[in-house]
């Protein structure tokens, strides 16, 4: 058997910036997603989904036929991103990216090398919220995978690989979560000249801010889906004249300033906070319900903002990052995690 596990992620400062050249700044949350292949001496592949009560068996050739047919539902939505286009990946079944998953490594190898398996995936993880469901899937997907077929790094890196599985979820992922869930820590991601993401760890955790002042809540899954959100809102920040994307970068490198000293002023640290909410807010991705407790925490002195995509409609945005004024009633309706941050990322045993 091989177990492989990634921690889930919050996003500090960067989103939806991020996918238009700003920085962005991502630290990992000791959530997990757990993903375990055995074998089967029948040649099938079957998929154990039980947080989504789905248990289902395919042949190599059903999952290399529908991620074929997955890689030119993406094309179109990268040659032409919006909703209507992203509807083929955002309406497709619960078992989808774990499909997508064997089917890119399926594909991969020669067909007298594939051979059948049981893969189990259970996830704490909450998904649509914010916390990097589908980037640590895709991490301990791949791990997994490339483990059980015996790929090494120079026959399939896995980074690249668990990057081309999340754009089956994402449409145009910044790159930044499953980055984070493969690395773990802080990290900070910036396009180099070539247009990749470069990702580096912070010093951060030497330092006494995040452990010691962020809390995290979690609001509850959005309405929509990661790409959903960004494909509705992404013209917003095009241009390069954009002034809500250059707040956003201005507010991001002011925040990775912050993270390099050994004691940040924590007004500081809230005030930039407080500043990059509001750029969430003009984007659109911040329902009133959630919006008006933000107003709760500051009045009470404190920060808060959403961490990822947010929502475009209902009462819930997924993940909210907390800097004081924890304990307002508020915030009592609202689930506190209670998970560390910062810790390492992907594991894989034998067990």
């Amino acid at each position: 058997m091989i177990h492989a596990r990634a921690p889930g992620k919050i996003i500090l400062m960067g989103e939806h910036a991020a996918l238009h050249g700003c920085p962005v700044i991502a630290c990992s949350v000791g959530l997990y997603c757990n993903v375990w292949i055995r074998p089967r001496q029948d040649g099938e592949i079957e998929l154990q989904l039980p947080d989504l009560l789905l248990q289902q068996t395919y042949s190599a050739r059903q999952l290399i036929d529908y991620t074929a047919r997955m890689r030119m539902a993406l094309k179109r939505y990268q040659a032409t991103p919006g909703a209507q286009t992203f509807a083929a990946l955002a309406n497709a079944g619960h078992d989808h990216l774990v499909k997508c998953a064997i089917g890119e490594v399926l594909l991969r190898l020669a067909p007298q090398h594939w051979r059948g398996f049981t893969l189990r995936v259970q996830s704490q993880i909450p998904p649509g919220a914010g916390f990097g469901s589908s980037g640590a899937l895709a991490v301990s997907l791949s791990a997994a995978l490339m483990q059980w077929f015996g790929l090494t790094e120079n026959d399939c890196p896995l980074e690249p690989l668990a990057l081309s599985i999340e754009r089956f979820q994402h449409g145009d992922p910044s790159g930044i979560d499953h980055n984070t869930s493969l690395l773990g820590s802080v990290v900070e991601g910036r396009r180099n000249a070539k247009g990749k993401l470069d990702v580096h760890a912070l010093p951060v955790i030497t330092s006494e801010l995040l452990p010691a002042a962020l809390r995290l809540f979690n609001t509850g899954t959005a309405l929509e889906s990661t790409g959903q959100v960004i494909a509705a809102t992404r013209h917003r920040l095009e241009g390069p004249d954009s002034p809500l994307l250059a707040s956003m970068r201005r507010n991001t490198e002011r925040f990775s300033t912050l993270l390099r000293q050994t004691r940040p002023m924590p007004e500081t640290v809230r005030a930039v906070i407080r500043d990059y909410e509001a750029d969430l807010e003009a984007l659109g991705v911040v329902p009133d319900a959630v919006a008006q407790l933000i107003r709760a925490v500051e009045k009470a002195g404190g920060a808060a903002k959403i961490c990822g995509a947010g929502a475009l409609t209902g009462d819930q945005a997924g993940a909210l990052l907390v800097m004081g004024a924890t304990n307002l009633l508020e915030l009592a309706r609202y689930r506190q995690l209670d998970a560390p941050l910062a810790v390492a990322g992907l594991e894989i045993t034998r067990p």
